[in-house]
């Protein structure tokens, strides 16, 4: 059980992580819809695998966030499930946009965008965000 000041403590994290994801997103231009998540996501660089949390992801890229910071323009393997293919690992490449310090913790904002995704896995991702979004709205 929860104290009243963990709670609150809580509550105060929360709306960092808010405030931090609207200075992101505030910083960049859209070219797809993007949507919140709770997948994880493996990420290598340098043969060494690591796992994150996905903050959004869209058909174009996604942000997670990760234990170091990684350099603009560099390239990244990508590992992850969707729930819509569950046994399925989807093996993608990117490259980072951003990455930068979070506001809370000793994490990094890392945003990538994807490279050469063959046409069937764009549309895997366009697929799983609507089914999101039209689920979300029930």
């Amino acid at each position: 059980m929860l104290t009243e000041s963990q709670d609150l403590d809580r509550a105060s994290a929360d709306v960092s992580v808010a405030d931090e994801d609207q200075r992101i997103m505030g910083e960049e231009k859209r070219r797809a819809v993007r949507i919140k998540s709770t997948l994880f996501m493996q990420y290598c660089i340098n043969n060494k695998w690591d796992i994150s949390i996905v903050r959004d992801i869209s058909e174009n890229g996604v942000c997670i966030l990760t234990g170091k910071q990684f350099t603009k323009d560099s390239t990244i393997a990508l590992r992850l499930k969707i729930p819509s293919r569950p046994f399925e690992i989807i093996e993608i490449s990117g490259r980072i946009i951003d990455s930068r310090a979070a506001s809370y913790g000793e994490s990094f904002v890392t945003r990538i965008e994807f490279k050469n995704l063959k046409e069937d896995i764009r549309i895997l991702f366009h697929e799983y965000v609507n089914w999101v979004i039209r689920n979300e709205q029930k």
